[in-house]
């Protein structure tokens, strides 16, 4: 885009091309970024935090988002990955190794991301305060 003097949108796409460069994978994990994290003022999680799996012969996963100092993971689950019973399956398998591990996995989906952003900001900002967070979520323009 830099070497182009015209371009459509070119501030939300240079913001989409940012997240993307810094490890935003899809559509959902966007609008999450956008529309909860952002909008409602909650600190910016690592994403696509990287995890062996040990029993697994050392495999590498990754997580969505993450706030490590809070112990708290949220997965991100659009249709593309998580529609058959296998996927099913090595998800609840990752959310018990986390559970285990001693961190929380909130699972979300396009309903939680889209339509209800704001009340999943203020369900996120309980859980990172109940895990030592002392900031507040800010009201978004969508805040009834």
């Amino acid at each position: 885009m830099r070497h182009r003097s015209r371009a459509s949108n070119r501030a939300e796409l240079a913001a989409v091309l940012n997240d993307v460069a810094t490890g935003t994978c899809s559509v959902l994990e966007h609008l999450f970024l956008t529309q909860v994290v952002r909008a409602h003022g909650l600190p910016e999680p690592e994403r696509q935090s990287p995890r062996v799996v040990m029993e697994d012969g050392g495999r590498h996963e990754y997580r969505d988002a993450e706030w490590v100092a809070h112990s708290l993971v949220v997965e991100l689950d659009g249709r593309l990955f998580h529609d058959n019973a296998g996927q099913r399956d090595r998800d609840l398998e990752r959310d018990l190794d986390d559970v285990t591990g001693g961190r929380v996995t909130a699972r979300l989906g396009w309903g939680q991301v889209s339509r209800r952003a704001c009340r999943t900001a203020r369900r996120l900002e309980q859980l990172l305060r109940t895990r030592g967070w002392e900031g507040a979520v800010s009201r978004c323009p969508e805040c009834q």
